[in-house]
């Protein structure tokens, strides 16, 4: 029963809907528990917006897409791995184990099975990151989104996996470089941009080299961030030059990095990136996985707070799968900001009220370098 807020708007007292994990997939706070200012102050630290639950979001259920036992799981064995790679800084060593492979391809067959299964994406799959898993957590994403998009093509059960596996590792390259260029909070240098792009080459010969993997998920590691004008990296490549998963990875990887939040900047909201993918459609983006994405990811999640055309302000409660940009909504706030009894209004049925915004639009900027 949750909505999704503002850290900068939590009280003492607010019920926590969704736990919250570290950096390793550890518990931090339980859901269910009642907020306290210490415990404020700790989520401030780490999270830009967090599920809750009070009267306004007195019965919304948001489903998930994956448990959170699976996302757990991928995110351990994820993190463990990234740490093996990092003690030796090598992109000649081999991956741990066997075991690691072995995990992650049964982790993505699940995802498949989920995948395969859900209609639209109705949760804001960026507010499962707090700051210090956020690479896991896009490692994740990236992989949900590029599987949604293979399911629209109908992709055989081989090329999924590949897909899968690819995405969930396609920015592994970024292990390689220097941690004050990755994690820099100010705008890259041009020299530190150069370093960056390395990321992509980096991740491809590493994966390259793994006799567990398909040579299709190095691909997916060299090809995301090219784009069909060539205006992309590494290579310049263009068009069908690009192979499908990289196409299909470029537009998930993007999406995500935009809505997700980083300690120096908000993400967007998911209806913003999608008209920015929508924008640089058939110049960068593949105009037909934009469109198919954009099917099957919400642009209005559940429990997200909106700004409607004639000034109310409510919560999103439920979307019609044919047209998820006109959900049920509850209104909460009149037009003159006054707080109402929360009461529902079918967007479906009211075609004179559309949806301006997110309520936390105004607070989110988009990003100056999608690396």
């Amino acid at each position: 029963m949750p909505r999704q807020i503002s850290t900068a708007l939590l009280r003492p007292g607010m019920v926590l809907a969704r736990s919250l994990y570290d950096g390793q997939g550890r518990v931090l706070l339980q859901k269910g528990i009642s907020l306290k200012d210490r415990y404020i102050d700790k989520i401030k630290t780490g999270y830009a917006s967090i599920y809750i639950e009070d009267a306004i979001s007195e019965g919304i259920e948001i489903p998930q897409v994956i448990t959170e036992q699976l996302r757990f799981q991928m995110q351990q064995t994820l993190a463990s791995e990234w740490d093996e790679i990092q003690k030796t800084l090598s992109v000649q060593r081999p991956m741990s184990s066997k075991l690691f492979a072995k995990s992650l391809r049964e982790q993505v067959k699940q995802l498949i099975q989920t995948v395969q299964h859900t209609t639209i994406i109705k949760e804001d799959l960026a507010s499962l990151a707090g700051y210090d898993n956020v690479t896991y957590v896009h490692s994740m994403n990236v992989a949900i989104y590029s599987l949604l998009i293979g399911a629209s093509l109908f992709l055989s059960d081989s090329m999924m996996l590949d897909l899968g596996l690819g995405a969930l590792l396609h920015d592994i390259g970024k292990i390689f470089i220097p941690s004050e260029v990755l994690n820099k909070p100010d705008k890259l240098t041009a020299d530190e941009y150069k370093i960056m792009q390395t990321h992509a080459e980096l991740g491809h010969n590493f994966l390259a080299k793994q006799p567990e993997l398909s040579y299709l998920v190095a691909h997916c590691a060299f090809q995301h961030h090219e784009r069909l004008n060539g205006k992309g990296y590494p290579r310049g490549l263009r068009g069908d030059e690009i192979h499908l998963f990289g196409r299909i990875i470029a537009v998930a990887d993007v999406y995500d990095a935009m809505i997700m939040h980083r300690p120096y900047r908000r993400g967007m909201v998911p209806s913003e990136a999608m008209e920015y993918l929508y924008s640089r459609a058939d110049t960068e983006f593949d105009l037909k996985i934009v469109s198919l994405f954009s099917k099957r990811v919400a642009m209005f999640p559940i429990g997200s707070e909106v700004h409607l055309s004639d000034g109310r302000h409510a919560v999103v409660v439920e979307l019609h799968e044919n047209i998820p940009g006109r959900p049920i909504v509850r209104v909460f706030q009149d037009a003159n900001g006054k707080e109402v009894n929360p009461y529902a209004l079918d967007l479906a049925t009211q075609l004179n009220i559309t949806i301006l915004s997110s309520l936390d639009a105004a607070k989110r900027t988009l990003p100056g370098q999608l690396i």
